[in-house]
């Protein structure tokens, strides 16, 4: 809403009914009762707001629960069947995309691997579009409404606003050959809203939603694969900035002359701590071609398991760099929780977690360093697909059926 509007009565109402089903799809099951202390909504409120989602069928009745003065509450929850929802990202690897329902439980998934690291957007534009009518068609939900889709991406995602309030999303991703992309013609091509965003966001708010940042409204987490970026939850939001590019943690600098970044300048955290700069720390310039770090990576720890002092050596400097690219990040937003996550970054903690935390605690500032907790992702690859669907969810609370 801009600065000045004038709020409306159904402003307020659509406001109300969003704190209702955001504590009903964030409790699962809950009660009248326990929605209005959750809310401070009135009753009267609560019982309006209420009526009007059952009518329309976002939420189901589901049994009675004793009370400790005997009288039963009747529970509610979010009715998962619903409607169902698209969510896709397109990584490093591989274009994933899964089908969920409303409670976000994934039904189904395929995944198209790609070998280059430029991938065009319309190779991912049809990986999607056969990935969603497979699915759908696959889980018979056609008898069912398909809310949307959440499509995660790499890079910087501008949102313009057309004069006819209609939403273009430009896609830049320079590491991989994307500038000003668009992939809203997908939107007529599957019939239903597609809602865009950088993909560390959509991972880092499903882990706020579901994983290990869930009840902590200020953390960052760190996603590490080839390359590396991050989200930031700022008082319980995703922080976006005035132009949605905030998290680019993988572009900020750590040296004025560190090795050539693959967006063009030098001294990134991405090309000290990516896994394709730590191969090349390790091997040289021919460290290994895209699409193989991951079988890369097992071989440079198995190397430093029996003594490989070039190994070592690049493991070291490895958990060094991390250490200062992540109290950077400490430092600046004083986060509760910090959060490995990406493909590398679940290896990094497998082998290496004890010592990337004593090298953050010893570059951070000690109040914040030592307030704060680093854990491992808890969602795993499962984060990926489900970050992107919770664009669609998150949209549904606030506005609900559009």
């Amino acid at each position: 809403m801009l600065v000045g509007q004038k709020v409306t009565m159904q402003d307020v109402r659509r406001a109300n009914r969003a704190l209702v089903v955001r504590h009903l799809f964030m409790e699962g099951q809950t009660s009248r009762v326990a929605v209005g202390a959750a809310t401070g909504l009135s009753p009267a409120t609560v019982t309006s707001v209420i009526s009007g989602l059952l009518e329309d069928g976002s939420i189901i009745e589901r049994g009675s629960a004793e009370t400790e003065n005997g009288r039963p509450r009747t529970l509610l929850s979010l009715n998962k069947d619903a409607a169902r929802v698209l969510g896709a990202d397109v990584g490093e690897a591989a274009v994933n995309i899964g089908l969920f329902d409303l409670d976000l439980n994934c039904l189904g998934e395929r995944s198209y691997p790609f070998a280059s690291r430029h991938i065009e957007p319309e190779i991912v534009t049809q990986a999607i579009t056969e990935g969603a009518h497979n699915l759908v068609d696959q889980c018979e939900a056609n008898d069912i409404p398909l809310l949307g889709l959440g499509l995660g991406v790499p890079g910087i995602v501008q949102t313009i606003v057309q004069p006819d309030s209609t939403i273009r999303h430009l896609v830049y991703a320079q590491v991989i050959g994307w500038n000003a992309a668009s992939f809203d013609h997908l939107t007529d091509i599957l019939k239903v809203p597609v809602l865009i965003d950088n993909g560390a966001k959509t991972t880092t708010q499903a882990e706020h939603w579901f994983g290990t940042i869930r009840g902590c409204d200020d953390a960052a987490m760190v996603l590490i694969g080839a390359g590396a970026g991050a989200g930031i939850i700022s008082n319980g939001k995703l922080l976006r900035g005035s132009s949605a590019s905030a998290g680019e943690w993988g572009h900020t600098k750590i040296s004025m002359d560190g090795p050539r970044c693959r967006c063009g300048a030098r001294g990134c955290v991405e090309a000290f701590v990516g896994a394709a700069a730590v191969l090349q720390a390790w091997r040289g310039l021919e460290a290994v071609s895209g699409g193989e770090e991951m079988q890369g990576v097992a071989q440079m720890f198995q190397a430093a398991s029996t003594g490989d002092r070039r190994a070592v050596r690049a493991i070291d400097d490895l958990v060094e760099y991390l250490g200062v690219a992540l109290s950077n990040l400490v430092n600046l937003y004083n986060p509760g929780r910090l959060i490995l996550g990406g493909w590398f970054g679940d290896i990094i903690a497998d082998h290496l977690f004890d010592r990337v935390v004593d090298a953050v605690k010893a570059s951070s500032l000690k109040q914040p360093g030592a307030e704060m907790t680093i854990k491992r992702s808890s969602l795993g690859n499962k984060g990926i697909t489900l970050g992107a669907a919770t664009l669609v969810v998150d949209r549904f609370i606030e506005s609900g059926w559009r």
